[in-house]
Parts: structure tokens; C-alpha cells; sequence
């Protein structure tokens, strides 16, 4: 074969094999110009990007590989890395269940207001009775160790720190927001004073104060058996509908039970339980709440029987007094149950 000949068809071939590559990535006008494609246009359009398997319908990228398996049929999609980072997001997050308005409605389902106190206390004029309930017996409380049960944002933890000079008092709440809300405001008032200061030295407020996250309520009955007397008096305050709603009868019954182990002899509960009436408006927060609403037979009526009975184990109880807040919501009673 001339030589000639055999160089002009190879470039012939040569020319083939680029023009069916540039048929790939370039589209042609109406005019035969070539249209230059960006390169996620090229990605989009490549076959092997966007590969049907077929009889399924589905895409053979990574992200939609199980749904594949699975015999799922759903459309291409842009690759992952293309796609804007919103969307990125979204592929990446686990979308929270129900409407945003169930939502809102379950924020709160452990009582956990933001604005509690100042909901409890409307108004200048007002302030927490409770308080000086509890300083007109200060005795229960001076150099003695407490822990205040869904103490919400700390405020009645460190006025009762502040004014009833406890030796020690912890602010426990399930919530880590509020409790990350409380030490920041521990914090500031620690900053406040000198670094070398007599209440640092002798530890008191707001060095005797400290809030811990956590559900007071145990996983098993079976962790009672490793409680130990620590605390001489418990703050249990309008908390009892919280831990009753979400935990039912026997999550309520075991915290009456966790806090007889924790008090040492002589110590005192201080019980401010919510009434029954007060748990309707709260019963169709989530289906948990629902439906231990619902299987509910340990009413409030029954608590004072149930604390003095031999399965919990106090010795006697006293009314403290009903304190006249703002809200006419908020005159609850406050009981003081004795260990001996």
C-alpha cells in the first residue's frame, strides 16, 4: 500500500474518533457552530453519569444505590458534589417528624419554659412567695445540703442559696438548655466579686450553688438499690405533673421513692405538687403524654397516703402554707414530709 495512502486514512480515523469525542461534549446551532458545554452540563449528559439499570428505573449513583437494591424506582439526580449546599443539607439531616406546629408544641412537654418565673410572677408587685415561705423557716435550710428538682433556669435555686444560707445546693433540670442558661448566669455572678473574696473562702453564694443536667427519673427501678443518703432537705417543686405526664405512675412513684433514699435521717421533702385538674390542658402534648394520661390511677390525691406509706417510708408530713402568687394557677400547697 503507498504510504501516502495508509497516512491518510489513519488522520481520516483520526478525525472520526475526535469528532465523535466532541459530539459528547459540545452541541451544534443552528448554524453549525459548536455550543461549549460547562462541565456539569458534560457530567449531566455523559451516559455512564446517569446510567439506567434496566427494568428498575433507578440511577446508578451513590446516592440512590440502596434504593436500587431495594427495587425503588426514583429519578437522577445532580451528583452530590454539584448540588448546592442547601441541598447538601438537607440530604444529610433527618427531617424532624410532624408539623412545626407539633413541633413548638413538644418543646416543652417537660414544663421546661424559658420564661417561666417571669410567667409564674407577672408584674412588678410580684414576687415568689415561696421564698419567704421558706426563709420564715430558715432552720430547715441553714448549712444544710439541697437539691432542687427541675429547677428550670436556677432562679429559686440561688435565692434560696443567697437568702437561707445552705451549705451546698444542686439545681437539676432535663433540659440542657436551661441548665446552660443557669451557669451562665452563675458564672456572671461569680465574675462580679474579686477572685479573692470572702465568699469564695468560706463558700457561700454563689459558691455554693451548682446546676447539673439530667432526668431525674431512673432507666430501671433496679438502679434504686445503689442510691445512698446524700441531701438533708429536696426541693420537689411543681414538677410532679412534669414527671407523672412523661414517665406515667411508676416513673412518678419511683422518684417518690429515689427521693426517700436520697434524703439522710431527719432529712424533709418539700413537695409543691401540681392538682389533676391542672394535667387536661397538657394530656395531647405527644402520644407518650396521651396515653399515660389516659392509663393514669395514681392521682394526686393519692400522693400524701403513697409518701407515708411502707413502700416509700416517711414519717410524717406537715403543710407549710399555700402561697398567694399573682396567678391564681399558682396556689398550690407546699408539704413538708419528715424522714426520721
Amino acid at each position: 500500500m503507498d504510504i501516502s495512502l495508509e497516512v491518510t486514512q489513519r488522520n481520516h480515523f483520526e478525525a472520526q474518533k475526535i469528532a465523535k469525542k466532541k459530539k459528547l461534549t459540545n452541541d451544534i446551532d443552528d448554524n453549525g457552530s459548536e455550543i461549549k458545554k460547562s462541565k456539569l452540563q458534560i457530567e449531566q449528559s455523559a451516559p455512564e453519569k446517569n446510567a439506567v439499570t434496566a427494568g428498575s428505573g433507578c440511577s446508578k449513583t451513590l446516592t440512590n444505590v440502596r434504593d436500587c437494591e431495594a427495587g425503588t424506582k426514583v429519578k437522577p439526580t445532580k451528583p452530590f458534589a454539584h448540588q448546592s449546599p442547601k441541598k447538601r443539607l438537607q440530604l444529610n439531616t433527618v427531617s424532624p417528624s410532624g408539623s412545626p406546629q407539633k413541633q413548638a408544641k413538644e418543646k416543652f412537654i417537660y414544663g421546661n419554659y424559658n420564661q417561666y418565673y417571669g410567667y409564674r410572677n407577672k408584674g412588678r408587685e410580684c414576687r415568689d412567695i415561696r421564698l419567704e415561705m421558706f426563709m420564715s423557716r430558715s432552720e430547715l435550710f441553714q448549712d444544710k445540703r439541697v437539691i432542687d428538682i427541675g429547677c428550670n433556669s436556677g432562679l429559686i435555686t440561688m435565692e434560696v442559696a443567697k437568702r437561707l444560707a445552705v451549705k451546698s445546693i444542686v439545681g437539676l433540670d432535663i433540659d440542657r438548655a436551661l441548665i446552660s442558661q443557669a451557669n451562665k448566669t452563675l458564672v456572671r455572678q461569680k465574675k462580679a466579686l474579686p477572685l479573692e473574696n470572702e465568699a469564695r473562702r468560706l463558700h457561700k453564694f454563689p459558691y455554693n450553688v451548682s446546676f447539673v443536667h439530667g432526668n431525674y427519673v431512673l432507666r430501671d427501678d433496679v438502679l434504686l438499690e445503689i442510691e445512698h443518703e446524700q441531701f438533708d432537705v429536696i426541693l420537689c417543686l411543681s414538677i410532679t405533673k412534669w414527671i407523672h405526664l412523661n414517665f406515667g405512675d411508676a416513673g412518678l412513684k419511683q422518684a417518690f421513692r429515689r427521693m426517700y433514699l436520697q434524703l439522710r435521717s431527719g432529712g424533709k421533702l418539700v413537695l409543691e405538687a401540681q392538682p389533676y385538674d391542672n394535667y387536661g390542658r397538657r394530656k395531647k402534648m405527644n402520644d407518650t403524654i396521651n396515653a399515660h394520661y389516659k392509663a393514669m390511677t395514681f392521682f394526686p390525691k393519692h400522693f400524701t397516703d403513697y409518701l407515708l406509706s411502707a413502700e416509700v417510708g416517711f414519717e410524717g408530713v406537715e403543710l407549710m402554707g399555700v402561697p398567694e402568687n399573682c396567678e391564681e394557677g399558682f396556689k398550690r400547697p407546699i408539704q413538708l414530709f419528715h424522714k426520721k
